[in-house]
C-alpha cells in the first residue's frame, strides 16, 4: 500500500479511497460513478494515493473502464479491483488512520460503501470516513432506511449516486463521526440503538452451520 517517495527515498504517507458492493448484488451505477474522470480528479486533488475496488459481480466492468495510471509518474494514484474477498477488513484497515510504530504510516482515508447493514457495521470498527450509498436497485430499499437512520444519529454521511463528486470534499472528509459502538439511549424510539433498527428494517433467519450450531443471517 505505500509506495517510495522518489524525492525523500522513503516511505511516503498513504490515503487510500476504498469501495465496497457487496458480494452478490450488481452495484453498477456506482463503479460507474467512482470511475468517473471526475470522481478519480477529486480524489487526486485531496491527495488520495491509493483507490481499491470490490466490485462484486461488476469486476469485468471495472476491468475494461478502470483508467489507466501513468507510469512516468510515480506518485500517480494506484487503483486496484477485486470481485470479493472473505474478510474485507483488512482492506478496511487500509482506509484507517495507522497506529503510532506502524512501519507503513497511513492518514485516514475513506470508505465508500453499500448500504448493506453487515458492510457499514464492519466499516464503524475502523478510524475513517464513512459514505453509505443506498443500492436503489434492491426489493424494498431497506438500505435507503438503514443509511438515513445512521446518518441521523452522526455515524456517516449519506451519499447519493449523482452527487459523489460534490459530496467528496474537505468539509465530508473533516466532519466529526460519532463514537462506535453508541451508548444506547433509554428515551429513544429504538432503545436497543442500531440493533433495533436493523432488527426491524432487515428481518432475521436462523440458520443452522455445518456443526449444528445455530446462527443468525442479516437479509
Amino acid at each position: 500500500m505505500t509506495t517510495m517517495s522518489a524525492n525523500e527515498g522513503g516511505y511516503r504517507t498513504s490515503k487510500c479511497a476504498l469501495v465496497t458492493v457487496g458480494a452478490t448484488a450488481s452495484f453498477k451505477p456506482l463503479i460507474e460513478e467512482v470511475l468517473s474522470a471526475a470522481f478519480i480528479a477529486k480524489l487526486k486533488s485531496l491527495h488520495f494515493t491509493h483507490f481499491i475496488v470490490q466490485c462484486g459481480p461488476d469486476y469485468d466492468y471495472f476491468e475494461s473502464a478502470k483508467p489507466k495510471r501513468n507510469p512516468d509518474d510515480p506518485n500517480d494514484l494506484e487503483i486496484i479491483g477485486f470481485p470479493y474477498k472473505e474478510n474485507l477488513r483488512a482492506s478496511f484497515a487500509l482506509a484507517a488512520e495507522s497506529s503510532p510504530g506502524e512501519r507503513y504510516p497511513r492518514t485516514k482515508g475513506l470508505i465508500i460503501t453499500h448500504a448493506g447493514s453487515g458492510s457499514i457495521l464492519d466499516a464503524l470498527d475502523f478510524n475513517t470516513n464513512l459514505i453509505a450509498v443506498p443500492n436503489p436497485a434492491l426489493m424494498g430499499n431497506h438500505q435507503l432506511e438503514i443509511a438515513e437512520e445512521m446518518e441521523r444519529q452522526g455515524f456517516l454521511v449519506q451519499g447519493k449516486l449523482g452527487s459523489l463528486v460534490d459530496l467528496l470534499n474537505e468539509d465530508t472528509l473533516n466532519a466529526p463521526r460519532k463514537q462506535w459502538p453508541p451508548e444506547p439511549d433509554p428515551e429513544s424510539v429504538f432503545p436497543g440503538g442500531l440493533w433495533d433498527v436493523i432488527n426491524l428494517l432487515m428481518p432475521r433467519r436462523r440458520l443452522a452451520d455445518s456443526q449444528g450450531q445455530a446462527r443468525w443471517l442479516l437479509f
